[in-house]
């Protein structure tokens, strides 16, 4: 009886765990979905959705006792049944691409050959070399009569379907493996966003319990389990608000430039430095130009790619960028009149390097705004000396300066 009571347990805790991992892909799935998608539980499979305009279905498979995509494993070839079965009732609409998670890093020698097929030929070839491992040779197919009751039951469904259905399954197929930890991976996807290291495991118990509170509610009221992308994007912004400060600031990506790079930029003559060099800056202040001025570079072409900032948010950086220059410009007027021009330059550089403005309504790193002040120089848009944009004035064109 304790035995009993020991194996009954654990197959309990092994459903739970089944359980979680569909919960936890569904949570990962709401991370990585944009604005207008759904995803669904235990709707047309275990987790499905629509992302980017695109149907999916996707079984998920806990492999906490065995390995649900061995060759001969009925798990892998249920699957695929069930998928069939699916398509030819309707159930699942054309054009739905399947998923199949495993949580533990499986391998299948014919999970991945059927995930890796995209083309028609070779999805027909891989279909071959499957009826021959499980059936024999046509025409007398003298293997399949030895095949396990339990696996045939769901093998012959598959490999007796139409050839071309089974094609359009397996080239719209896709074989996920995990790291044996579904919600680390989650924790990894909400790291990947501008969010301190240190509030990342508060965020992920905030959402996931918004998840599992959110489909309880939709199963109590007995609507579908469904649950959009928008809806969950209100609650994710809020958690990150709530635990999260360093959405105030944008970190950097950038490093100091190598003595290789510095040199490198003096050689371009490039038309910022010409601009210290008409106020007769020190080569401190030249040396000082060069590393803020890539390092910003750097952090503009980061922070767009991450998606941290929008373009147009730099396009309004740089015009206040200028309306800084243009009024610290009239006050070193009035304060240095009479005075050397390049005195006038060193102090308007001065005063416009100590500003700190914001980028996107957050604050950026110390090199950023000179760096910025740089890139505008460089374009003739900003300048230090009182005349840089009749000394400056580009080969066969003319300045615009205000």
């Amino acid at each position: 009886m304790a035995q009993k009571s020991k194996d009954g347990a654990t197959s309990a805790l092994g459903q739970f765990y089944g359980y979680g991992i569909q919960e936890a892909r569904f949570l990962h799935h709401l991370l990585r979905s944009g604005p207008g998608d759904t995803v669904a539980l235990e709707c047309i499979d275990d987790v499905s959705g629509v992302q980017n305009g695109e149907k999916y279905a996707e079984q998920v498979k806990s492999g906490l006792a065995h390995n649900p995509i061995s060759d001969r494993s009925i798990d892998l070839w249920k699957t695929f049944a069930n998928w069939l079965n699916g398509r030819r009732s309707g159930k699942i609409p054309a054009g739905t691409k399947f998923i199949l998670y495993v949580a533990q890093p499986y391998k299948g020698k014919i999970a991945r050959k059927l995930s890796d097929c995209t083309a028609k030929q070779d999805a027909k070839a891989v279909i071959a070399m499957i009826r021959k491992e499980f059936w024999g040779d046509a025409p007398h197919f003298d293997k399949r009569a030895s095949i396990p009751e339990k696996l045939a039951k769901h093998v012959n469904v598959v490999l007796s379907a139409s050839e071309n259905a089974f094609i359009d399954i397996i080239r719209a197929f896709t074989l996920e493996c995990g790291v044996g930890a579904p919600y680390d991976e989650i924790a990894q996807e909400i790291a990947s966003a501008p969010v301190g290291a240190e509030n990342v495991e508060q965020i992920l118990q905030r959402l996931a319990g918004w998840v599992r509170t959110t489909v309880f509610a939709r199963i109590e009221k007995g609507h579908p389990a469904v649950v959009s992308r928008d809806e969950f994007h209100t609650e994710y912004v809020a958690a990150v608000r709530k635990f999260d400060r360093s959405d105030t600031i944008l970190p950097s990506y950038a490093t100091p430039p190598t003595e290789a790079d510095v040199q490198a930029e003096l050689l371009l003559d490039q038309t910022y430095l010409r601009q210290l060099h008409l106020i007769g800056a020190e080569q401190e202040t030249v040396y000082d130009a060069i590393n803020t001025f890539l390092m910003a570079a750097t952090d503009r072409t980061e922070w767009a790619k991450r998606g941290y900032i929008h373009r147009s948010s730099l396009a309004e950086y740089e015009a206040a960028l200028k309306r800084v220059w243009a009024s610290k410009k009239m006050a070193v007027k009035v304060q240095m009149r009479g005075k050397p021009p390049e005195d006038f330059g060193t102090l308007l550089l001065s005063s416009c390097l100590e500003a700190s403005i914001p980028l996107q309504g957050k604050t950026v790193s110390t090199h950023f705004t000179p760096g910025s002040f740089h890139k505008l120089a460089n374009t003739l848009d900003v300048g230090w000396h009182p005349d840089f944009a009749s000394l400056l004035v580009p080969a066969g064109g003319v300045a615009d300066v205000a």
